[in-house]
């Protein structure tokens, strides 16, 4: 009697190879059979207690695209771990952080002496902002990889609180980090560090300012990242995927967006504004027509038999508006800010009079910087020539429309439209509906534009719902598609 020779077990690290490959096609990324034997043949060549040679391994061979190599890195943390989710993702979260970083890996993090070292100290939430806070400026002024990336996993824990909010998005959490760290800030202390550090020497402003911009958006990335690894550890490979989905490019948030997304909307920004003129003008030819005038039109008929040959119209007098743009550019808006600010500069023959305002806590007319911009506005090209920031620099709403109807009011009038984009969050300051009552009476239209999803309208400092009286309209506009949507509306 023959005996079937016994199947012989798949290799040890087929199974989460085909879980990663599946998870990659969920989200989106094109992973070919041809593919996936390459990474098998790859992965048998390494070792196989090397995590980061399979990564690598995996990664040559199924990644062929730049913008899946951040889908890829998720998922393979995902389907190539054994390690329990940290404590910030942990909906229980009574394990003791030391304890757990230790089982998660035995090695450790690199030792980083610095103020890091003083994070674990902190007595309290506000303590441990600051501390936090306060090594992130250092590790950005030494350009510090390592030190980023672990304040970048402690941001994520102490301000996202992914545990917390299990059916958050990745895009909500983006926003509600970059909010608390207020990045535009860090800049500016910063800078400010380098110069009292130089003294009398003087350092290089330009170059430094490059330094800092480049260090700030990989940390940027390094957060991204960390969301989405969290995101992956408390939901599972299937939910990860479907969260990392490929979303068209008019209908990715700004607030949350990656660099590359960012990248690929800025390319979008200007065919998207010439197209939006070409539909306002349109519009306008249409409206500039009129209404049939049938008196006239019949009287004018006898000359042919009483046939309408020549109809006539009668045209209403219809004024362009002078449009005010006032844009909050503190914290994550400022990237919202860039956008709309680029959409309406494409689109002055629609708005044949704009002036700009920016402002934190003080507000400055930047209507001049604009000329200079050949394609896309950089919010923080703004923030180093404009005088936006008075006090401390965070958001306070109040005090700008203060200033802005002292400084503007005499020249607003019944043509007048005033745009605000932002949040509309004022750090629990003085809101000044007053103010803003005075500017919506003398004015033709007041809108506001936020950014944020309308369900995190009114929550902790937002006092969308104070303004609104005296707001003809409120949009919520979140990507491209709704800020072309809004700008039609008002236009």
């Amino acid at each position: 009697m023959t005996h079937a020779a016994p199947t012989p077990d798949p290799p040890l690290l087929l199974e989460p190879l085909l879980g990663l490959v599946h998870s990659m096609r969920e989200a989106g990324v094109p992973v070919s059979t041809s593919e996936v034997l390459d990474a098998t043949a790859a992965i048998a060549e390494v070792d196989i207690a090397d995590r980061m040679a399979i990564k690598l391994a995996a990664g040559a061979t199924l990644v062929k695209r730049a913008e899946d190599r951040d889908a890829f890195d998720a998922l393979f943390e995902v389907h190539f771990t054994a390690r329990p989710p940290r404590v910030g993702v942990q909906a229980d979260a009574g394990v003791d952080r030391d304890e757990a970083d230790a089982s998660a890996d035995p090695t450790g993090p690199r030792a980083i002496e610095t103020s890091l070292d003083r994070l674990g100290d902190a007595t309290d939430d506000e303590d441990a902002s600051t501390a936090l806070l306060e090594a992130l400026i250092e590790a950005l002024r030494r350009g510090d990889v390592d030190a980023l990336r672990e304040l970048a996993t402690r941001s994520v824990d102490q301000f996202g609180r992914i545990g917390s909010n299990p059916g958050a998005s990745e895009r909500y959490l983006m926003h509600r980090i970059l909010r608390a760290l207020e990045l535009s800030q860090l800049m500016a202390r910063a800078l400010a560090a380098e110069r009292l550090e130089a003294g009398s020497e003087g350092i290089d402003e330009r170059g430094t300012r490059l330094d800092l911009i480049a260090r700030i958006d990989a940390f940027k990335a390094m957060l991204a990242a960390q969301v989405r690894l969290d995101i992956a550890a408390l939901t599972g490979p299937d939910e990860a995927a479907r969260l990392m989905s490929h979303v068209a490019i008019e209908e990715t948030d700004f607030l949350g967006a990656s660099p590359r997304q960012l990248a690929a909307m800025r390319e979008a920004i200007r065919p998207l504004a010439r197209a939006l003129a070409t539909r306002m003008a349109r519009r306008r030819r249409r409206r500039d027509r009129g209404r049939l005038d049938i008196r006239r039109t019949v009287r004018r008929s006898l000359s042919t038999g009483g046939v309408p040959i020549d109809p006539v119209f009668r045209r209403p007098k219809v004024a362009r508006p002078d449009l005010y743009v006032m844009c909050d550019v503190s914290g994550s808006v400022a990237e919202f800010a860039s956008f709309t600010l680029t959409l309406l500069q494409a689109m002055t023959s629609e708005f044949p009079r704009m002036r700009t305002f920016a402002f934190v806590d003080g507000v400055d007319e930047v209507t001049g910087h604009l000329n200079d911009v050949a394609s896309f506005l950089e919010v923080r090209h703004v923030l180093f020539r404009a005088h936006v920031v008075r006090a401390d620099g965070h958001s306070d709403y109040g005090a700008v429309f203060g200033q802005f109807w002292e400084r503007e009011g005499g020249d607003i009038d019944s043509r007048s439209t005033i745009l605000i984009t932002g949040d509309a969050r004022n750090n629990r300051r003085p809101p000044r509906a007053d103010v803003l009552k005075a500017i919506h009476d003398r004015a033709r239209h007041v809108y506001l534009l936020n950014p944020e999803p309308q369900a995190e309208w009114d929550t902790t400092d937002s006092i969308v719902e104070v303004y609104r009286p005296y707001l003809d309209a409120v949009y919520e506009v979140r990507n491209l598609r709704q800020l072309a949507e809004a700008v039609l509306r008002i236009g």
